[in-house]
């Protein structure tokens, strides 16, 4: 395998993604911090089967999102469910490779690890299909299906 550069869409910039890169664990926390760098998230953040809310799902129907999994953050009560990117997306944590010199500046990223799921949590409510995340999941496949270049159906006239 080889290392990939892409353009970044709108931007004139670059995403550099090397070869082998490492897959890593990821949450969507409804919490803010200050903090940005590396955290031993799995020492401390520790999601388990919400089992009581999987037989909730089977009476809740249409609504129901995921496989449920329970937590806790700074003593709140996180409810979740694991979401996989639409095929053809790949999601990156990037660091800044510098700028190109020219005209627009450019800014040049270096992919150091990937993703092709994340895990989003709320506080209390046990996810749903009605969460922004997984319409937002819906959107890019309709998205997907709208743009495609697929021809068109023919039609059949008569005489």
């Amino acid at each position: 395998a080889k290392t990939k550069t892409m353009s970044i869409k709108g931007s004139g910039g670059r995403l550099t993604v090397p070869a082998g890169l490492q897959e890593e664990t990821v949450h969507s926390i409804p919490s803010k911090t200050t903090y940005s760098g590396p955290a031993r998230v799995r020492s401390f953040f520790q999601p388990a089967a919400d089992a009581q809310q999987k037989k909730l799902q089977a009476a809740q129907g249409a609504t129901a999102y995921g496989d449920p999994q329970i937590s806790a953050f700074r003593g709140r009560t996180l409810r979740g469910a694991e979401v996989a990117l639409p095929e053809g997306f790949s999601g990156y944590f990037v660091r800044n490779s510098g700028t190109s010199k020219g005209v627009d500046d450019a800014e040049h990223v270096e992919a150091i690890r990937g993703f092709q799921s994340f895990t989003y949590w709320n506080h209390d409510l046990p996810p749903s299909t009605l969460d922004e995340v997984p319409q937002l999941m819906e959107w890019a496949e309709m998205s997907d299906i709208l743009h495609s270049t697929r021809p068109a159906p023919e039609t059949v006239t008569s005489a």
